[in-house]
């Protein structure tokens, strides 16, 4: 088994270079700018990536040409999905309007469909990202990957890929306690080293169906597991490490970008930026004006290699909190903290955003589904999907007080199941009253 992951190993390495090494090329820029962050020649290679894709909007796309007297980033406007979904064909570039793309989408959180084209190398890029973020969680090019998402026939992979790739595909709508059984068994089968990456709420459900049968801890050979997609609730990761034995990351990325961040292996809590293909900043939720370090704010994110249709200073709509560790990531800032959707941000009866009150929630164990949602100012409801008879509203209550605020009217309700996305995730968090 373990001369099958190096045979893959290199093949793929082998095929890249056959195709020029673009794949190769990108991963040692990638690794050099991000173990070097500090140092002049990363700061440069930055700087060029950066100043090349400015040039290169301000010259080929219709929405950008207005700005070709340029003088920083800061002269730039913030984009947001809705700009680009009524200006779609201005943000295409002239050069690249009669190549081949690629598509992605994504609903999002809203359910309306939105779409980017992406160029071969911007393609290039995001494995190259991939490649060097999957190593930095124990991962390595031919382990066995159990990628547990929403699939469909959009972004379902080829026989050859999965293949050579060694990709389990598990799709989290048919997670029940029938495929639970069967992914625990093929973990333990085998010698082969074993990844996973996947929703959180995978894991959850992986993890409650190990407490159902009373399992004991499993016995694997696994080599990284990451979350991603969505926000990662310390019980969750406590049930991870119980039953695996495996302190699990969290990634935060997206489809119309890649790889944004991610935690590290003995590196702390913190999200390592990917700083090497993209510029970020920190925005004030209300304003266009950049936070201080230690504040939440708006993730805005400038793609350094998405020459197709470029993107400069796209609000995700996601929030997040930077700093500076100095002892960590090479120097570089990093993320301390973050959250999802501004629209699904859960605040206190006086107005602060309360990002991680959500996950309080995961403590009650008896809940098989859960949502938070903030109806008015002061007014909140709490919908539980259970099974068994539940006498703990008083403990409920009084916990998200303690949160919410001691005027917080918390309302609960009894369902038969939380609605899941497109994309197969639940929302755990709604804001009616913000929205």
């Amino acid at each position: 088994m373990r001369l099958l992951e190096k045979s893959r190993y290199y093949s793929f390495w082998f095929l890249d270079l056959l195709k020029g090494g673009a794949i190769k090329s990108h991963y040692q820029d990638i690794n050099y700018i991000l173990e070097n962050h500090n140092s002049e020649r990363s700061k440069k290679i930055r700087d060029e990536h950066l100043s090349n894709l400015l040039n290169h909007a301000v010259t080929s796309t219709s929405f950008y040409k207005t700005y070709h007297n340029y003088s920083s980033l800061n002269d730039f406007p913030v984009i947001d999905k809705v700009m680009l979904r009524e200006s779609f064909d201005d943000f295409i570039s002239a050069k690249y309007k009669h190549k081949h793309g690629f598509e992605v989408s994504t609903s999002g959180s809203t359910g309306t469909p939105f779409i980017v084209i992406q160029d071969k190398n911007k393609k290039d890029r995001n494995v190259a990202d991939t490649i060097y973020f999957g190593e930095k969680s124990g991962y390595q090019l031919g382990h066995k990957l159990f990628y547990l998402r929403a699939w469909s026939a959009m972004i379902e992979k080829s026989k050859l890929t999965t293949f050579l790739q060694n990709i389990v595909s598990i799709n989290v709508k048919k997670l029940d306690d029938n495929t639970n059984a069967e992914i625990i068994a093929r973990i333990q089968k085998g010698s082969s080293n074993k990844a996973f990456i996947g929703y959180p709420s995978a894991f959850k459900d992986i993890c409650k169906y190990l407490d159902s049968i009373n399992s004991k801890p499993i016995d694997a050979n696994i080599s990284s597991m990451i979350a991603n997609a969505e926000a990662l609730g310390d019980h969750t990761k406590k049930a991870v490490k119980k039953y695996f034995g495996f302190d699990i990351l969290s990634r935060y990325s997206n489809m119309e970008n890649g790889i944004l961040s991610q935690q590290i292996s003995d590196e702390g809590e913190n999200f390592h930026i990917n700083w090497a293909s993209y510029f970020i900043e920190i925005l004030d939720i209300e304003s266009d004006a950049p936070v201080s370090y230690g504040e939440l704010g708006r993730v805005v994110v400038t793609d350094l290699f998405n020459f197709h249709m470029p993107l400069i200073r796209y609000d995700t709509g996601d929030l997040a909190i930077m700093g500076v560790d100095k002892s960590n990531f090479n120097g570089a800032p990093s993320f301390s903290q973050v959250e999802g959707r501004r629209m699904d941000t859960i605040y206190d009866t006086k107005g602060k955003p309360m990002t991680t009150v959500v996950y309080e929630l995961e403590y009650f164990t008896e809940f098989i589904q859960f949502q938070l949602i903030q109806e008015a100012e002061k007014v909140y409801c709490v919908k539980i999907n259970i099974d068994v008879v539940f006498e703990k509203e008083d403990k409920i209550t009084s916990h998200l007080k303690s949160f919410l605020g001691d005027d917080a009217i918390i309302n609960i309700e009894y369902v038969k199941e939380i609605p899941e996305l497109s994309s197969g995730k639940r929302k755990l968090s709604i804001n009616n009253y913000k929205s």
